[in-house]
């Protein structure tokens, strides 16, 4: 398993201060070798609903380039999103990443084009746990 993110338990109580249960801590994939995301988190939906549920990785972005740490959030998006495909397709996944990456990268036109080819949907949070978390969904 690997370590987590400097800011894991910022996001963590942010998503629980929102009505997110936590679920999995880590979530754990069926695969060889075996990954994980970050948080698995279900809250309460419409009775009618169920669940939603959701599967976060989180990012700190705390490397000199940003782009670097794009380009790795980018695979580890896409690699998850198969794997909850193939085993829970009915939890989305979120990459969790600081205000400061998403008015850096993320503002800019490549970081705008990744969320738009790959459809990312972020959870962006303040690395001083303060504020309500912005939930970004591709149109």
């Amino acid at each position: 398993m690997s370590r987590r993110d400097r800011y894991h338990d910022i996001v963590k109580n942010a998503l629980i201060l929102e009505g997110w249960q936590i679920t999995h801590d880590p979530l754990s994939f069926r695969s060889e070798p075996e990954l994980s995301t970050d948080l698995g988190a279900e809250r309460p939906i419409a009775a009618t609903r169920g669940n939603e549920k959701i599967a976060v990785e989180i990012k700190s972005f705390l490397r000199d380039s940003q782009v670097s740490e794009l380009e790795k959030a980018m695979g580890q998006y896409e690699l998850y999103r198969w794997l909850l495909q193939e085993s829970e397709p009915d939890r989305i996944l979120y990459i969790a990443i600081p205000i400061h990456a998403y008015e850096g990268i993320f503002s800019q036109a490549i970081g705008k084009m990744v969320i738009s080819k790959l459809q990312m949907r972020l959870i962006v949070y303040s690395i001083l746990g303060e504020g309500d978390l912005k939930w970004i969904h591709p149109l």
